[in-house]
C-alpha cells in the first residue's frame, strides 16, 4: 500500500552552522585600507611638572611609533557537481555563501585572539608586549581573579572594556561559591546566566584558538581589555566568485570565496589576560 502514499520533500536545509564566528569584528576597529602595506601612526602622552621661576621647561616630547600592517589573502573553495546545480530544489549558490561567511568569521576570531599565522592577524594572546593576570590558583578561578584582572588593566581602558572567554570557562566563573555562602553569579537555577562580569559585557568565543577550555597550570583563560585598540584592515571584503570552466574535465563547478585584509593590535596596554598560576 506504500505505492500509494508520494514522499514529500522540504525546500529547507537542516545546516549545522558550526560555532558562532564574527564575535569581535563588531568589537574591533576596523579600517578599508587601499594599499598593500601601511601603517597607523601611534603617539603617547606627555608628562607635566611644576616649573620654578627662571628654570628651564624640560623636553616632555611624547613616545611615537607605529603599528604596521601587511595584507593576506585567506580564503576557501568548494566543488559541486553541475547535475547537483541543475537539479537542486534549494539556492545552494546562497548556502555555499553561508558556509564560507561563517567559517571566515571564525578564522578572523582566532586571528583576532590568537594570530593565524607570522604574517596575517597577530594575536592579542601572542603579543608580547600584553600582560598576563596571575590567578590564585593553577586548577580553578575564584572572584578575586575577575577583581584582580579588572583592575590591573589600566583605568583609562576599562569604560569599554569587555571579556572574551570560551563557554566552559563561563560555566565554571558562573559555579564560583554556587554552594557555599559569598559572591555568586546566578542566584538561582531559575534565573539565565548574566552576560556580564563586574559590569563589563562576557563575549563567549569557542572557536578554535590559545584560549583554554579548562584550567590548567599557566592556562591562559580569557582576554580582558578594550577591542577598540585591536584594529582590523580590510582591502577586499568578503568575495565569492563562480568558475564553470575550471573543472570542466569532471563535470564540476568551482566555488571560490577569499578575503584580504590583516589585523593588528594597536595598544598591547588594552589588554590583560588572566592566567592560573
Amino acid at each position: 500500500m506504500g505505492f500509494f502514499v508520494p514522499e514529500q520533500f522540504i525546500s529547507q536545509t537542516i545546516h549545522d552552522p558550526g560555532v558562532p564566528g564574527s564575535q569581535l569584528r563588531p568589537l574591533c576597529t576596523v579600517i578599508r585600507v587601499s594599499s598593500k602595506d601601511g601603517y597607523v601612526p601611534t603617539m603617547g602622552s606627555a608628562s607635566w611638572a611644576a616649573i620654578a621661576e627662571e628654570a628651564a621647561f624640560s623636553d616632555q616630547t611624547p613616545t611615537v611609533g607605529q603599528v604596521s600592517f601587511s595584507l593576506e589573502k585567506s580564503g576557501g573553495l568548494i566543488k559541486t557537481t553541475r547535475e547537483l546545480l541543475e537539479d537542486t530544489a534549494v539556492n545552494l549558490p546562497a548556502l555555499l555563501t553561508q558556509i564560507f561567511q561563517e567559517a571566515a568569521g571564525r578564522f578572523e576570531d582566532t586571528g583576532i585572539i590568537s594570530g593565524n599565522d607570522s604574517t596575517q592577524y597577530a594575536g592579542i594572546m601572542s603579543d608580547a608586549s600584553v600582560a598576563f593576570y596571575t590567578m590564585a590558583n593553577a586548577t580553578s578561578v575564584v572572584g578575586a581573579d575577575l577583581i584582580g584582572t579588572y583592575y590591573a588593566l589600566e583605568a583609562q581602558h576599562r569604560a569599554n572594556a569587555t571579556w572574551v572567554m570560551k563557554s566552559t570557562i563561563a560555566a565554571l566563573i558562573n559555579s564560583i561559591a554556587i554552594t557555599a555562602a559569598g559572591v555568586h553569579s546566578i542566584p538561582s537555577l531559575t534565573a539565565a546566566p548574566a552576560d556580564f562580569i563586574l559590569g563589563k559585557k562576557n563575549q563567549l568565543v569557542d572557536a578554535t584558538s590559545g584560549l583554554g577550555g579548562n584550567i590548567t597550570s599557566t592556562e591562559k583563560i580569557a582576554i580582558f581589555g578594550d577591542f577598540r585598540q585591536y584594529y582590523i584592515f580590510d582591502r577586499v571584503g568578503f568575495t565569492i566568485r563562480r568558475n564553470d570552466s575550471l573543472y570542466m574535465g569532471n563535470d564540476q563547478v568551482g566555488f571560490f570565496a577569499s578575503r584580504r585584509g590583516d589585523g593588528q593590535v594597536g595598544l598591547a596596554a588594552a589588554f590583560k589576560i588572566p592566567r592560573a598560576a
